[in-house]
């Protein structure tokens, strides 16, 4: 089969992350919360408390962040705000007297000392009044058990988010409350998050109710008064259709979005389980502005409205914001499982992107705004939301932050596909657990736990923060047609693909013979000097050579650089080839019996073949996207068209008449239209909607 994995020309846009600063949170014999010990006696569910859940914002050049005081004989809530304005200016620290409850109130009850990972603390600053809000500690808790803490909020006076450092002290909060308007009903609450608008006003969003029966309340803050809480999502329904929400909500380019996965009342009965184990599916809506009650409007995936509150059906052609069933999809095991969230963005660009986990394997949903379909892929490189990071986007990239290792790692793709790359690897002599993270414009804010489990001294319940600060930005690289190998168009007999994690898109050939080849044969956009790279992994042999032919130049013997390992696979270069115009073809030969294993192949453009490109500044192609009809500005004479799709392959050509083209025949989706004349070339992306 045929396979092109991406066309370009000239150069792109690739996504760095430079990390500007590492600092200390917590000051020298601090450390955040952590719950050591054993499951079900000293913590139940998770051992993670700190840094958790919606506990960073960042606003006007200020970071604060939430944390519970370590250790387990402290466990006050703490808020810490650092000025990023300063270069190396210090966090200061406001200690509350409230202390983490445990699970079901136990440790306040005195009857027992089980910490709970549930409880989070939400933290949102409004810029209308300049006010801190912080909701915390609780899982769906009653008033008669908890009567002074089943819901816990505290809010600053007003203007007085950015105080100086010295005035940032206890004095400038209001005493708790358990209620956000007075009067209102904030019994049996969890999950608790605060959502910034672009005016300064805050959403405050929060489940009530269990696992797999609860609903998804929000309410509003105007810079003055909260609003009654009213109905999002409804998941106390009758059976089998009761379910609760598991995702989040997400003002982003001035919409505000819902992504998440449902849970079944019935999640863990095999009998009745609704086909699924814990989470399933994953679902989408958006509103444009900002909702601030159940009559907001409010539409799916295909921009159709939709009216509140969301409510989730078995039967998906019931459930208009079901976008995907990962389950049914990429389920291995009879009732498949999906043990986590799913991380999701949409970009500038209206591209969406979902990562989920089922059966213990990545899998990612994307498309393009102008898409129809999802498109989706599974293994390889797909980040892990079992991580907790999520997925955020700068400008037309999609990106994920991960520890490996116990160190910060940031995966990237373009919008609209899967191929996933990384782009920054922490060094520090420091390991990480766990983190959250926050996205601010051109900024990237990783809020994390040290790993102290082999230094004695910070071993149990006290854990020392650290918060980084990244900035996103672009560099030119140059531009590479990429063919994995597997995806050959022929090849000599007994040819075996092997599956691997580190293997681009998960597969190599496998057992590569003396005399087996493979050949692709592909399309170019645009003719010039390349460098042909085969990515290949070489465990033990200094000799191994293939042949390489390239349109009929044949290279000899060509040495396979060694890797030492069957699970990396380095490159093997030779520069200067040409590529035509139109189809190209390249074959490989192992010349060494099993002594190389290929994983993809690409060509990196040197120079192209054209003398003088136009001007792009003196070309306008407008409007776009459109239905297909585009025109053109140019002052040429005797103009060629080539419509290229995002394989590389010419659909069509011809001349420019009445400087217009028209392209309504084809279907939606990315293309790119190449103009030319005797002497010169442009190519611009185009959308056909």
């Amino acid at each position: 089969m045929f396979c092109f994995s991406q066309f370009h020309s000239g150069q792109e846009k690739q996504l760095i992350a430079t990390l500007e600063e590492l600092s200390q949170v917590s000051g020298v014999g601090e450390g955040g919360l952590y719950f050591a010990g054993t499951k079900d006696i000293n913590y139940r569910f998770s051992q993670r408390i700190t840094p958790h859940g919606d506990c960073v914002d960042v606003v006007n050049g200020y970071a604060f962040v939430t944390w519970y005081k370590g250790g387990m004989d402290n466990r006050n809530l703490m808020l810490s705000r650092k000025n990023l304005n300063v270069s190396n200016s210090n966090w200061v620290t406001i200690e509350f007297p409230h202390k983490h409850v445990g699970q079901g109130g136990e440790l306040l009850n005195g009857t027992g000392i089980r910490g709970d990972s549930h409880n989070t603390a939400a933290i949102g600053i409004s810029t209308i009044d300049d006010t801190i809000h912080i909701i915390y500690d609780m899982h769906a808790y009653r008033s008669t058990s908890l009567p002074n803490d089943f819901f816990n909020y505290s809010v600053s006076l007003k203007n007085k988010a950015f105080v100086p450092d010295n005035e940032f002290t206890l004095a400038i909060f209001n005493p708790k409350q358990n209620y956000l308007k007075s009067g209102g009903d904030y019994e049996r609450m969890t999950y608790p998050m605060i959502h910034r608008a672009d005016d300064g006003s805050l959403i405050a969003r929060y489940r009530q109710g269990g696992s797999g029966n609860g609903d998804i309340l929000l309410a509003h803050y105007d810079g003055n008064v909260w609003s009654n809480n009213w109905l999002f999502h409804e998941g106390t329904l009758v059976l089998p259709n009761r379910n609760n929400m598991y995702g989040g909500e997400r003002f982003l380019n001035g919409k505000f979005y819902t992504g998440f996965s449902i849970r079944y009342s019935t999640n863990n009965d095999t009998n009745t389980s609704n086909g699924y184990m814990l989470n399933s599916g994953l679902y989408y809506a958006y509103t444009n502005g900002i909702p601030k009650n159940q009559s907001s409007q409010w539409f799916d995936v295909t921009d159709n409205a939709i009216s509140l509150p969301i409510r989730n059906n078995i039967n998906p052609n019931l459930d208009p914001v079901q976008v995907a069933q990962p389950g049914d999809d990429y389920g291995t095991a009879s009732l498949p499982r999906s043990s986590s969230d799913p991380a999701w963005t949409v970009t500038e660009n209206s591209a969406i992107h979902f990562v989920q986990r089922v059966d213990n394997r990545n899998v990612h949903y994307y498309k393009l705004a102008t898409d129809i379909n999802f498109s989706s892929n599974v293994g390889g490189l797909i980040p892990n939301p079992q991580t907790r990071g999520e997925i955020y986007s700068y400008k037309n990239h999609v990106f994920m932050v991960e520890l490996l290792g116990g160190k910060v790692n940031i995966k990237t793709t373009l919008e609209g596909q899967s191929d996933w790359e990384i782009v920054y690897t922490g060094t520090e002599s420091i390991n990480f657990d766990h983190f959250d993270a926050f996205v601010e414009g051109n900024k990237l804010y990783v809020y994390l736990m040290e790993d102290t489990t082999n230094n004695t001294p910070g071993v149990g319940d006290k854990r020392p923060l650290y918060f980084q600060e990244f900035t996103l930005s672009e560099v030119d690289v140059p531009v590479l047609i990429s063919l994995e190998a597997e995806d050959y168009t022929t090849a000599s007999n007994d040819i075996n693909v092997g599956t691997g994690a580190t293997a681009s898109g998960g597969e190599y050939i496998d057992a590569f013979s003396s005399n087996q080849f493979i050949e692709h044969k592909f399309q170019v956009a645009t003719a010039g000097t390349y460098d042909f790279i085969l990515f290949a992994a070489n465990r033990n042999r200094d000799d191994s050579i293939m042949n390489i032919e390239i349109n009929g130049v044949l290279f000899e013997d060509v040495l396979i650089t060694r890797t030492f390992d069957w699970n990396i696979y380095l490159e093997t270069r030779i520069q200067d080839i040409t590529l035509n115009q139109g189809e190209n073809t390249v074959r490989i030969t192992q010349r060494r019996s099993l002594s190389s294993e290929p994983d993809k192949i690409e060509f990196d453009l040197k120079s192209a073949l054209s003398i003088n490109d136009f001007d792009a500044q003196d070309i306008v192609v407008y409007p776009n996207p459109s239905h297909g009809v585009f025109n053109i500005k140019l002052n040429s004479q005797n103009l060629q068209y080539s419509l290229v799709n995002i394989q590389g392959q010419v659909l069509e050509k011809g001349s420019i008449s009445q400087n217009k083209v028209d392209f309504s025949n084809h279907a939606r989706g990315i293309y790119f239209v190449e103009l030319s004349n005797e002497t010169d070339r442009f190519i611009k992306k185009i959308v056909i909607k």
